[in-house]
């Protein structure tokens, strides 16, 4: 696909957190109990009102491993906060010929949405494929209609917030992460981002308070840029 592709998500993060994380967690470190808490810090199960752990054990089972296949592990991976597991099933997406797949995608569960726009599987399937075209506006409406939706999802305001940051809308993301915040302040993920926004926005001292709160997904996530 053009642009963006399913796998960048991830990895864009992953990259900017070594750049920044090294050069603000290390060199400004906190206190001892600071440290403490971000060691503390657990990310919870997600609240999505939709089955994720069944969908992904009704997948598994499928013997055929095609890309569609692929497409709903990853999926509903990513809305279990799964990142490692949801990373792997992008750079199998990414590694076939998915144009024409990617195309499909977008036509198929377009239809459905249209038919049923409370559909959250085929919102979210709709939204990863318009965000890998590069097409953010309309990604951004799926993901906005989603965090209506399933508002308790905490995912789903990340990748809500994310696809804001690259639509230049940063002040509208970092509203987001602050609500995704509210339903789990434990997330580390969520830290992370907001860390990432801030530091974007030039609020350093804010950024670091962020960062030292996620050290655990800035590890899972510089992995993953490997």
């Amino acid at each position: 696909m053009k642009h963006q592709r399913y796998a960048g998500i991830f990895r864009c993060i992953a990259i900017f957190s070594v750049i920044w994380v090294t050069a603000l967690v290390l060199v400004c470190p906190l206190s001892h109990r600071g440290l403490l808490h971000a060691e503390a810090a657990k990310t919870k199960t997600t609240g999505s009102s939709v089955d994720w752990e069944s969908i992904l054990e009704g997948v598994g089972k499928n013997s055929v491993q095609d890309l569609n296949t692929h497409l709903m592990l990853a999926v509903a991976y990513a809305n279990l906060g799964m990142i490692p597991e949801a990373t792997r099933e992008f750079r199998v997406i990414e590694a076939s010929d998915y144009d024409e797949f990617g195309k499909k995608i977008i036509r198929e569960n377009d239809e459905k949405v249209k038919d049923s726009p409370d559909d959250i599987v085929s919102l979210n399937l709709l939204a990863f494929a318009y965000y890998a075209f590069g097409e953010y506006e309309n990604s951004l409406h799926c993901f906005r209609s989603l965090t209506k939706l399933d508002p308790t999802n905490v995912w789903v305001h990340h990748y809500y917030a994310y696809s804001l940051s690259r639509a230049d809308k940063m002040d509208e993301a970092i509203d987001v992460l602050r609500a995704a915040l509210a339903i789990d302040p434990s997330n580390e993920y969520t830290h992370l981002l907001l860390g990432l926004a801030y530091r974007e926005k030039g609020w350093y001292l804010l950024s670091v308070l962020e960062l030292a709160r996620a050290r655990k997904a800035i590890s899972v996530l510089s992995s993953l840029a490997n």
